[in-house]
């Protein structure tokens, strides 16, 4: 006899049709998303010639960041996982605050990703991006994207995946076609001449502030995990996503700076020779170069493998957002319960539509893609952060659980995680930090909501205290350190780093050490519970 209850409930939830090469392009589509159109030339504006290492550099330290979110998910598979595991690890103020950084990073994805979209088309027709920002042209063109998008997200997984593996497939091909084109006009002397700066014309701040760009791109790792729910076999295929995306990414982001330093004529460009943060200005740099260098087919593939990465990247990250806004409900309750209902196809469906009226409104107000862009990416580190701790967490308190993958040497690669991810914060400067840091303490107000459907319990949740302790220390440091990070200078460069870098490890043990405690805290009192029943 069937048994309508859980028929029903398996019609009702996250259905696993993601094979190995969907996961693959998943990572991959995450990772080469608006990022291939503008972040390899950022990083040149933000450091000169210097700013191609910052690739491979910070490839190098975001892959300890992936690993540990390659355990967690495949030992632990939950959509929106990265919401998840510091609520368990940690008690329910680290949870809600971690959750909503990670949702506002999410969020501000749909923005950046449509005003990307559009600055593109605005080199067709200019009034879509007038003086630096959206007019309002440009923001209801903007607007219907984001319902496209909205629309491929309410189809059933596989067909979701099978969408995004064929448009990333292509996007590989034209950025491989672009960067072939520019390598023929490559001129050496470009990164090293005095007459443009030199290889590092901004110093090493200049690369700091390139390294943290590089997130913009890398960020789209942590998509295995946000769906790993969906995916057939996650402990084989998460580690194999994110270990490849990172090192193709690695490779065609690289080769993107490279052959646009080497390309660049700044006479051509209208700028001033070696004026490398000018670069910032243009809304379609490939296709400007091409269009520089009369390679009319060129100026066409650019804006069209643009558009093509861009949208598909709107379409995962929409789609992981709202699976983080589910898990919030379903499994940590600090959002309303029926944000975690799923529709007959394995969709989140009412998340997916707060999503949607959530990103019109950002999109109305943020109006350019610069104006948001180091807010999403500060978003995005410090929702890392905390899973480096709850990986060692769950090694003490959860020893003989199998772990399909198991990361090596966890002792030294899970601080590193956690110290990489807020360093990064740190060097994006303190015009993002006096934002986002604010703006993260919002997620303790969701404690009510967890309080509504599970009793508070004070003790357990003081053993999250540490978390908004050391996030006020981040805006402290970040205003008294180096004026090359926005700071007034008072500890000034390397000074500032090195404390930073001591400071934030001592606060990885001590959430580890407070975690550890709160697991074991909540299952004694529980036991306590379930003996007195």
């Amino acid at each position: 006899m069937v048994d309508t209850a859980v028929e029903d409930q398996n019609k009702h939830s996250y259905r696993k049709d993601l094979g190995l090469w969907s996961v693959v392009m998943l990572a991959l589509g995450g990772i080469l998303g608006p990022a291939v159109a503008y972040a390899p030339v950022y990083t040149l504006a933000d450091a000169g010639p210097v700013g191609i290492l910052a690739w491979p550099i910070a490839m190098i330290m975001i892959l300890p960041i992936g690993l540990v979110f390659a355990e967690l998910g495949t030992t632990w598979p939950k959509a929106g996982g990265v919401a998840y595991y510091p609520s368990k690890s940690n008690g329910p103020l680290v949870g809600a605050i971690n959750g909503w950084s990670s949702m506002v990073g999410y969020l501000f994805v749909g923005p950046v990703i449509v005003f990307a979209v559009v600055e593109y088309l605005s080199f067709y027709y200019p009034p879509l991006y007038v003086n630096g920002v959206l007019s309002y042209a440009g923001i209801a063109v903007a607007e219907v994207i984001l319902v496209l998008v909205f629309l491929v997200n309410v189809l059933r997984i596989k067909h979701m995946g099978g969408i995004n593996l064929v448009l990333t497939i292509i996007s590989i091909i034209l950025i491989a076609i672009i960067i072939i084109s520019l390598s023929f006009y490559f001129k050496p002397s470009n990164l090293v001449s005095p007459s443009v700066g030199g290889f590092a014309p901004y110093g090493f701040t200049g690369l700091f502030g390139a390294i943290t760009i590089t997130v913009f791109g890398y960020g789209g790792f942590r998509q295995p995990i946000d769906y790993s729910e969906e995916v057939k076999n996650p402990g084989k295929s998460i580690p194999v996503a994110i270990i490849v995306a990172l090192l193709a990414s690695g490779l065609i982001f690289s080769l993107e700076s490279l052959a646009f330093a080497g390309a660049i004529n700044f006479s051509k460009f209208g700028t001033a020779n070696g004026n490398w943060a000018s670069l910032l200005n243009y809304s379609a740099p490939y296709a400007t170069i091409a269009q520089t260098l009369v390679l009319p087919a060129i100026v066409v593939i650019a804006i069209i493998a643009a558009l093509i990465a861009t949208f598909k990247d709107g379409v995962i990250y929409y789609g992981s957002t709202a699976r983080v806004g589910e898990i919030l409900s379903r499994e940590d309750k600090y959002f309303p319960r029926f944000l975690g209902k799923m529709n007959i196809r394995g969709i989140p469906i009412y998340s997916i539509i707060m999503v949607l009226i959530i990103t019109i409104v950002l999109v109305a107000l943020g109006r350019s893609l610069a104006t948001i862009i180091n807010i999403m990416v500060d978003g995005f580190l410090l929702s890392y952060a905390p899973g480096a701790i709850s990986l060692m967490v769950f090694r003490k308190t959860e020893p003989n659980i199998k772990r399909p993958f198991k990361l090596p040497f966890a002792n030294v690669l899970a601080p590193i995680a956690f110290v990489v991810s807020n360093l990064l914060v740190y060097w994006s400067g303190w015009s993002a930090i006096e934002i986002i840091v604010p703006l993260d303490f919002a997620g303790v107000v969701f404690v009510l909501v967890y309080n509504h459907y599970n009793k508070l319990d004070a003790k357990y949740a003081m053993y999250g205290i540490w978390l908004p302790v050391y996030l006020i220390l981040i805006v402290v440091l970040s205003y008294i350190g180096s004026s090359f990070f926005g700071g007034h200078n008072y500890i000034p460069f390397p000074y500032d780093t090195f404390v930073f870098i001591i400071i934030t490890l001592i606060f990885y043990y001590i959430g580890t050490e407070m975690g550890i405690r709160s697991v074991n805290y909540i299952r004694k009192k529980n036991g306590k519970a379930a003996a007195g029943n």
